[in-house]
């Protein structure tokens, strides 16, 4: 290779490099593009169950591994009012391990995705006989169903706003896994969550 040659290459590798330099956008878009392989996520939502209303935290982390497919861990906890004949309020507790394929998108620059799941763990889900109750004695319930077996499905969109932040959307329904002859009904035993969260980049 001649010497003009090798001038040429040296020119050539500096204007793409000052190209991508003066191009934020780019960068950012690149950045917005690495795939997160350990988050950490808050989120607040509606809860419900048939019958019954109410709200719930969540807090948990999500390990993405490669670009489809994640393995996650959550727990929360929710209250609801309920016309149930057992329990005028309901409360919520689950710490719940998942797995989830995750399917990648785009809104414009920004990457989306969407993880379609399911989980098992344990779930709490207890009943006070009037708000009174639950206010004087919050976790000395009327009836509960102690760290019972808890099945979940959900689905999540989440769209990177920068490298360290996602925000996401999330819809999911669990149940009770109880044991042979409890006879709960429906709004004692499932709950749903549609919820509004963020995530943010550890790894």
């Amino acid at each position: 290779m001649n010497t003009k040659s090798i001038v040429l290459a040296l020119l050539a590798i500096l204007s793409t490099t000052t190209l991508a330099a003066a191009d934020p956008d780019r960068a950012s878009a690149d950045a917005r593009d690495a795939p997160r392989t350990l988050t950490l996520f808050t989120s607040a939502g509606y809860l419900a169950t048939s019958g019954g209303n109410g709200g719930a935290l969540a807090t948990g982390v999500r390990w993405g591994i490669g670009r489809h497919f994640a393995l996650g861990f959550d727990l929360g906890y929710g209250l609801m009012a309920t016309d149930s004949p057992t329990a005028k309020m309901e409360d919520r507790w689950w710490f719940i391990p998942s797995m989830a394929v995750v399917l990648p998108a785009r809104v414009g620059r920004f990457p989306l995705t969407f993880d379609i799941g399911a989980g098992l763990g344990l779930g709490t889900s207890s009943g006070y006989s009037s708000p009174s109750v639950y206010t004087s004695h919050p976790f000395s319930a009327d009836w509960e169903f102690q760290l019972e077996p808890a099945v979940r499905a959900h689905v999540i969109a989440a769209i990177a706003v920068s490298r360290s932040l996602e925000i996401f959307t999330r819809a999911e329904a669990a149940a009770l896994v109880l044991p042979h002859g409890s006879s709960p009904s429906v709004t004692d035993s499932t709950w749903m969550m549609f919820s509004v969260g963020t995530r943010f980049n550890l790894l």
